[in-house]
């Protein structure tokens, strides 16, 4: 008899029926991974920019537009006297007031170019006799060098958008014509254009020419 009792015992310790069933409950509730989502082929397709017109504008993808960027001209906020400062406000609020079109202002770090300069001391240095002088303008080149690789400059850039070339055109007008007291706008060639798009989708890089 009691014999028979650890017989049903070990026959009930040993089941692997309610073990299957356990393991097949879990199985089905295993949670399905999600796919991923298809990265983009190419940068093209990620940036909104889709093509460069003759005049220097960009296209803007799936036919929403067009953009053009200059260069705000900076100036000393801190000698002018109290009232240059409250119209220079002044003007920057009625052109905020007065211009309703889309607009973006960006400020960007560019390297300094000091080529010109380092140009002018290589020619010295060319005609140059004395070798005092000459120790002069070596210390004067690797300085200019110096400012060339770890110096950036902060510039600042207006972008207008238009549904139009012709809408482009006149909004860019209206800028420069309500800007120009206060921040004058530079227009900017296709290379710096080029070089501030790059720069402003790749911020960490950094810039070894400039337009």
């Amino acid at each position: 008899m009691t014999f028979s009792e650890e017989h049903e015992e070990q026959q009930a310790l040993f089941d692997e029926q309610p073990f299957k069933k356990r393991k097949k409950k879990y199985k089905g509730s295993k949670p399905q991974k999600k796919k991923r989502s298809k990265a983009k082929a190419s940068i093209a397709e990620i940036i909104p920019i889709r093509d460069m017109t003759d005049d220097g504008a960009f296209q803007i993808q799936e036919d929403e537009g067009y953009m053009d960027m200059m260069q705000l001209q900076s100036k000393d906020i801190y000698s002018p006297s109290m009232d240059e400062t409250e119209y220079d406000i002044m003007m920057m609020a009625k052109f905020f007031q007065s211009y309703a079109a889309d607009i973006k202002i960006v400020s960007m770090n560019f390297p300094v170019d000091m080529q010109r300069q380092l140009d002018a001391v290589d020619r010295r240095i060319k005609k140059n006799t004395s070798p005092l002088y000459e120790r002069f303008l070596l210390r004067k080149r690797e300085e200019l060098g110096f400012l060339e690789q770890h110096r950036t400059n902060r510039e600042f850039y207006l972008f207008i958008y238009a549904s139009s070339l012709k809408q482009l055109t006149e909004y860019r007008n209206n800028c420069q014509r309500y800007l120009g007291r206060v921040a004058p706008l530079l227009p900017l060639t296709e290379e710096k254009k080029i070089d501030l798009l790059y720069k402003l989708y790749n911020q960490n890089s950094k810039l070894e020419k400039r337009g």
